[in-house]
């Protein structure tokens, strides 16, 4: 069968074509010329944020699976997918162990929004010792905006630093397991309650017609002036403009930030010299411990739609 990685950065070390041997040819999409154009010979769609739209899948006559490699599925036309009965599926956290890597990269951004790295990376680069003051972690309240199995061991992970620990979600009968590392729980329709408390806002919402821009200039107004946002979840929860104005004007003391907008057409200019901002380039869930293990899993549902088996972890099977 034929594998295509539909967008930039997947298995970036080879290790799905080693896990599916010579049977199979795995190669990557030319990302400067349209999807649709390239994939008339293709068994398999690998994807993560590229848009697989109707049109790309009925360009697709062989098309057997399109395997997110992650655990949120987005920009899949699912639907059309499943009336050409071709399984969508995806990889838990659960399994590829992103939940805690991508929950240690949201408390590395806390820690150097804290710390302020980047005022003292420009500290060095003038000579410049003592400066900047920081502030300490303990004691500080973490308000986590959705939770998810991420802003579960988020929780667990701030607790162990003295943090304080409160949530608002929109099904507080479901906390993933963050309920022993939780100080309290707030309905999200008292979402300014939270806000109003924080001194760090982390958000875990998966990307939705309901949650696209969730983060707007009304959300940044309700934060303390010296409270930061964490955004490790997707850059379109987040309304980018309404970001960049709180950053310049203080309305927020700062941000940490792993996901940006449009990243097909990624360009970081507008954040280049924010200087309470900081940033790094969509690499939560790149640790080479969590590759491992999304390659062996994409590897094993290719095998099994490869034997006219079903996929695990299917989406789109009713």
């Amino acid at each position: 069968m034929k594998i295509l990685k539909t967008a930039p950065g997947l298995d970036p070390h080879g290790q799905l074509a080693q896990a599916l041997g010579p049977e199979h040819t795995v190669a990557e999409a030319d990302f400067g010329k349209p999807l649709e154009a390239q994939v008339a010979d293709v068994d398999v769609f690998l994807t993560r944020d590229v848009p697989i739209t109707d049109k790309v899948i009925d360009a697709a006559p062989k098309l057997r699976l399109v395997q997110r490699y992650g655990h949120h599925v987005v920009n899949v036309c699912v639907e059309h997918a499943a009336s050409r009965g071709v399984p969508v599926a995806s990889i838990p956290s659960s399994v590829s162990g992103s939940n805690i890597a991508v929950a240690e990269h949201a408390f590395f951004l806390m820690m150097a929004l804290a710390k302020r790295l980047v005022e003292s990376d420009r500290a060095l680069a003038a000579n410049r010792l003592g400066r900047p003051e920081t502030t300490i972690l303990s004691g500080k309240v973490l308000g986590l905006v959705g939770i998810g199995g991420t802003g579960a061991e988020l929780a667990r992970m701030a607790r162990a630093f003295g943090m304080t620990v409160i949530a608002t979600k929109r099904d507080l009968t479901n906390l993933d397991g963050a309920e022993p590392h939780l100080a309290e729980t707030i309905p999200l329709d008292r979402r300014a309650e939270l806000l109003a408390r924080a001194d760090y806002v982390s958000i875990h919402l998966p990307l939705n017609a309901h949650t696209t821009g969730y983060v707007d200039a009304a959300f940044l107004e309700q934060m303390r002036p010296e409270a930061f946002l964490v955004n490790i979840a997707r850059g379109e929860v987040v309304d980018r403009d309404a970001l960049l104005a709180a950053l310049t004007r203080g309305t927020i003391a700062g941000a940490g930030i792993d996901v940006f907008w449009d990243e097909q057409n990624f360009d970081f200019a507008a954040f280049r010299d924010v200087p309470n901002l900081v940033a790094t380039p969509h690499i939560a869930g790149a640790s080479v411990d969590c590759l491992a293990r999304l390659a062996e899993a994409a590897a094993t549902n290719i095998r099994l739609v490869g034997e006219g088996r079903p996929p695990l972890y299917e989406v789109n099977s009713g």
